[in-house]
């Protein structure tokens, strides 16, 4: 039997490498631009054609490359950025691998133009299919021009596929690269050209001036700045202000290191901040740059290099929470008491007994304000008591209204004598009308008897909310947290019968917890072993994901993470509550995805559904889904 494992040709190994790093015209884009980033330059030109399947052009005034080194960029593994493997360790440059010029040469027809400041003339090479062309003597300024040209010209599906492929979304692609090493580098210069609506000039500028030239002017006043500083990291940027949250396309960015990433887990400490300011279903701006110590981050987990791994990122998740809300504070965006403002706070008065009149110090003695202190009893102070006189100048005070000598109306009541009419107007009163629903959490309201039966067609209203009738009442369906409910209840009943099979997580990882975190982390995911998570122990308080039911296993490590953080937050733990917080954790990312209604039928399947979940009423974090307006009230209205 002959042998059949062979090495592949170079030119073949290259190809199939580039899938990986140049899935589109976007990616050249990206590489190319951290290329001069790291070559130091201070301006950068984009030059795009025929939405970068005909060409992508970048020119920068870097430091450029000699004769030799312009030919070695393009082997594979040929790089400036590391020599040994410690190097790993501590990264400041955004390429490292030595892969991207080559995986281009081997799709591309590439031409650069390169010099250093040391040489009179530069260097022309011609690339096609990984091979050199051609390479001679040329004049040209300091830096490098590279272009890209008729990607996937030698790979015929590929070619199909990006033709296939709308001009708007190449662009659109383009855009967010081209935004993301902009935003990244405010000292830089950049330019774009020949996208059309995209095409932008960005002068080297202040941060803020940066995120207003991408995102637009529209931020120019709604933008929070925020600052944090310790030995373990540095945390600068700009948040938007919670008038700004979008259901979709909010500006969200990232940055370590100048580095653009994605990470789940901070994202989660960032809504978490804004939980209480803004509606369900709505997503705010927020540009936050981390400055970190090389050797406290792994950036080597992924080609795309925008996934990293953090040595603290439970205690960057809390220090995410904490700055945001005191930044939320500090721009009075939550509520607040002022004691010494102008103008007068309309209290109702006690519309009992009139004839005695205290004056506010004699009301704050008689009250017990000094015993209470004495006694630890919260109470307002006299400088306290001053201060409200001062606010609520030309009002008087009333005493409590007395409590009543119950034994004495006892025997006052044995005395009273009814008329046969009178009894009967007396205990012949009609019941009173039972209250509508007014929001309170079931778990501490009474319970609703029944689940809505809506009976009446239902009208959409501005895409998000259904208006139809309950009983007696015009009802309000808030449609996301709808969603939520049933997308929530489907998970918790698979997560209990185990219907999901077990898969490993798409990139390993490992938890590590510091020994305050320990003994919570073992008994959560002890309880997270008994729903299909299977953990490996690697001693030091580190542990390893090795498999995590279906539908969290592609961020298997993020939903530790959070569980074990919420865990230690609320004090919660137990089986009922690893379970539910699964299940909505997973509802929670998968409703931001899920379409709208748009048809009546559609419309009427989810009240349906609605209607059929465990509680129709409320979130599994207890916010409302319906608001009921009665009759009486819609009638105020008109009167």
């Amino acid at each position: 039997m002959s042998d059949v494992i062979r090495l592949l040709p170079e030119s073949i190994a290259n190809q199939i490498a580039a899938g990986e790093v140049v899935p589109a015209p976007a990616y050249i884009v990206k590489e190319l631009l951290e290329n001069s980033i790291d070559a130091g330059a201070s301006e950068v030109q984009v030059e795009i054609l025929g939405a970068g399947r005909e060409a992508v052009q970048v020119t920068d005034n870097g430091k450029g490359m000699s004769p030799t080194d312009a030919r070695m960029a393009f082997e594979r593994h040929a790089t400036s950025k590391l020599r040994e493997i410690e190097d790993l360790d501590r990264l400041s440059t955004m390429g490292f691998r030595g892969e991207a010029l080559a995986a281009i040469a081997s799709v591309c027809q590439v031409e650069l133009r390169t010099r250093i400041a040391e040489l009179e003339v530069g260097t022309e090479l011609r690339i096609e299919g990984a091979r050199v062309k051609s390479s001679v003597p040329v004049a040209c300024p300091v830096g490098t021009t590279l272009r890209a040209m008729n990607i996937f010209y030698n790979t015929p599906g590929r070619r199909k596929h990006i033709e296939a492929r709308k001009e708007s979304t190449e662009l659109g692609d383009i855009w967010k690269e081209f935004a993301k090493v902009a935003l990244a580098n405010p000292e830089v210069s950049f330019a774009l050209r020949g996208t059309g609506k995209y095409d932008k000039s960005l002068p080297a500028s202040s941060l803020k001036e940066r995120i207003i030239g991408i995102g637009g002017s529209k931020l120019s006043k709604a933008l929070i700045p925020v600052n944090y500083e310790s030995s373990f990291c540095s945390i600068r940027g700009f948040i938007g202000t919670p008038t700004t949250a979008l259901k979709s396309g909010a500006q969200q960015y990232f940055f370590v290191n100048n580095r653009f990433i994605r990470h789940p887990y901070f994202h989660k400490a960032v809504m978490l901040a804004y939980e209480k300011f803004i509606p369900v279903g709505t997503q705010p701006h927020y540009f936050l740059y981390f400055t970190i110590p090389a050797e406290n981050i792994d950036v080597n987990i992924h080609p795309q290099k925008t996934d990293v791994r953090f040595l603290d990122g439970e205690t960057i998740f809390q220090v995410i929470v904490s700055l945001l809300r005191e930044a939320f504070s500090s721009h009075a965006l939550a509520p607040t008491i002022d004691f010494d403002q102008e103008a007068s706070i309309e209290i109702p008065a006690y519309q009992g007994r009139r004839d005695v009149v205290l004056d506010l110090d004699e009301q704050y003695r008689l009250e017990g304000g000094e015993a209470n202190l004495a006694q630890g009893v919260p109470s307002l102070s006299p400088s306290g008591v001053s201060g409200i006189r001062r606010t609520l100048s030309g009002r008087s005070f009333r005493p409590k209204e007395p409590q009543p000598n119950w034994d004495d109306l006892g025997e006052h009541f044995d005395t009273m004598s009814f008329s046969p009419r009178e009894e009967e107007q007396l205990f012949d009163l009609p019941a009173p009308e039972e209250k509508a629903l007014q929001g309170v959490r079931l778990s501490t309201g009474k319970p609703l008897q029944s689940p809505p039966l809506f009976t009446a067609s239902s009208l959409l209203f501005q895409g998000r909310y259904v208006v139809t009738t309950l009983g007696e009442s015009l009802a309000l369906v808030d449609i996301r947290r709808a969603q939520l409910r049933i997308i929530y209840d489907g998970y918790l009943t698979g997560i209990t019968s185990h219907a999901y099979s077990s898969e490993q997580p798409l990139f390993p990882e490992v938890l590590e917890f510091t020994p305050s975190e320990l003994p919570t982390a073992i008994e959560v995911m002890a309880e997270l072993s008994k729903l299909g998570f299977d953990f490996g122990d690697l001693g030091d308080g580190h542990f390893s994901v090795a498999e995590a039911p279906s539908l969290l296993a592609r961020e298997a490590i993020n939903f530790v993470r959070l569980i074990v953080a919420d865990s230690l937050d609320t004090h919660r733990s137990g089986e009922e509550y690893v379970r539910s917080f699964l299940a909505e954790a997973a509802a929670e990312a998968e409703v931001l995805q899920m379409p709208l209604p748009r048809t009546s039928e559609e419309v009427s399947d989810l009240l349906s559904e609605l209607t059929s979940s465990s509680d129709a009423y409320f979130t599994p974090s207890g916010k409302s889904i319906i608001a009921l307006l009665p009759e009486s009230m819609i009638g105020s209205f008109f009167s």
